[in-house]
């Protein structure tokens, strides 16, 4: 299981804004490629655990898809939006506070926003919560 959350963003996610997140997700974590899909793998710096998991963007273009994956909360989203989900691990204490702050910054820079699983991951990441 994994503690979840998708970055939904109104610009396509580019090198630069990527590079910015995950400097966000703290100096604790490094990351690595898996394989050749364009996901990212955020491990810790200290033991070398897998925190989180980001998966490769995906463009949602059907309008009602968002709201009928998340809820009505993101009901006022028009696609086209780039989805960007997030897994951070249940298995690591706090992984969701780093996978959080990497959302959190890709949102900022590229006109989105965050939905999250569990209102609480904001506010151990010392975020507002929504």
């Amino acid at each position: 299981m994994s503690k979840d959350m998708v970055a939904l963003l109104k610009t396509a996610p580019d090198e630069e804004s990527v590079e910015a997140a995950l400097a966000a997700a703290g100096a604790e974590v490094w990351v690595s490629d898996v394989g050749d899909g364009g996901a990212l793998k955020i491990s810790d710096r200290e033991g070398g655990q897998v925190v989180a998991l980001v998966e490769a963007p995906i463009l949602v273009q059907v309008p009602g898809e968002l709201e009928r994956l998340l809820g009505p909360e993101v009901a006022h989203l028009e696609p086209p939006i780039w989805w960007v989900e997030v897994h951070a691990s249940e298995e690591v204490e706090n992984a969701e506070v780093p996978a959080l702050r990497f959302a959190a910054e890709l949102s900022l820079r590229l006109d989105g926003e965050v939905w999250f699983d569990d209102p609480a991951y904001a506010d151990r990441a010392g975020l507002r919560s929504r």
